[in-house]
């Protein structure tokens, strides 16, 4: 085949394929990427659309695309001679090798975000803790997830070490039991302050009927008997009924005379007489 004088038959030197197979090559590559590229954004629409998440849909596509574009250049090798199999071989031992020592944390913080994607222990805006840092969380991320705390700082934990420790997610059910522990004085009225104790929280609008609070002496202290308080609130309203219980408690105690001992010693000295 001849065109504007030249020989599209005549051999590239070097390669020992004709000009039209390179420009063949060259046009199965770059018509590949185009296809792969529009395939994959419509897979991705997709998967989002069918409910799946960002992550696990972002996931997905990032693994196709890298077995997209290595059968598209595999498939373009083989216009300028070389022999698919054996390079497609030769690829695939380099990126091992890169992957394993060099990626190696790279791919476990992929795989940490898989399976978080798939196994949903927090979502958006859950406050947990995990791997020792408590938060709010901000995003989940391909390799990272991202926390703010109440404080407002951010802070980033890698996938690996999200999905290899242990998660505690504070928000994830609709109800929370809220601890609480108020001391009374050994002189003090105990089945006072045990009422007293449950009228205040009876008394919070907050506070839910059921499951039923609980109250009920928690331990003989050095300086004082310890009472343990443990209403029940919707987990959105969990901080507004403890602060507004240890405030009201306090200041009924007050009111009825019940004491809240602070730490003591009785000091003893005894003189010794002189020689």
């Amino acid at each position: 085949m001849i065109v504007e004088g030249i020989n599209l038959s005549t051999n590239v030197p070097l390669l020992g394929v004709s000009i039209l197979s390179v420009l063949f090559g060259i046009f199965v590559f770059a018509f590949g990427i185009v296809v792969v590229k529009i395939a994959l954004a419509q897979l991705y629409r997709s998967m989002v659309k069918a409910k799946m998440t960002k992550l696990l849909a972002d996931f997905t596509t990032r693994v196709l695309r890298i077995i997209g574009y290595i059968f598209v250049v595999g498939i373009s090798l083989s216009f300028f001679g070389f022999n698919v199999g054996a390079a497609l071989i030769s690829i695939s031992v380099v990126l091992g090798f890169v992957l394993g020592f060099a990626l190696g944390d790279t791919l476990s913080n992929i795989a940490g975000g898989f399976m978080i994607a798939v196994n949903k222990p927090f979502k958006k805006d859950d406050y947990v803790t995990v791997n020792g840092e408590s938060g709010s969380v901000l995003r989940v991320g391909v390799s990272v997830t991202e926390l703010t705390t109440p404080d407002n700082k951010h802070v980033i934990i890698p996938n690996k070490l999200v999905w290899g420790s242990n998660v505690v997610n504070f928000t994830k059910n609709p109800t929370r039991r809220v601890d609480m522990v108020t001391s009374v004085s050994y002189n003090d009225d105990l089945e006072l302050a045990i009422k007293t104790s449950m009228d205040v929280i009876r008394s919070h609008p907050k506070v839910l009927k059921d499951p039923e609070p609980f109250v009920a002496i928690k331990e003989m202290a050095d300086s004082s008997v310890n009472l343990v308080l443990r209403p029940w609130a919707k987990t959105e309203d969990y901080w507004a009924v403890y602060f507004d219980l240890t405030e009201k408690v306090k200041l009924t105690f007050d009111e009825r005379g019940i004491s809240i001992p602070f730490p003591q010693r009785d000091v003893h000295l005894h003189q010794v007489a002189a020689s």
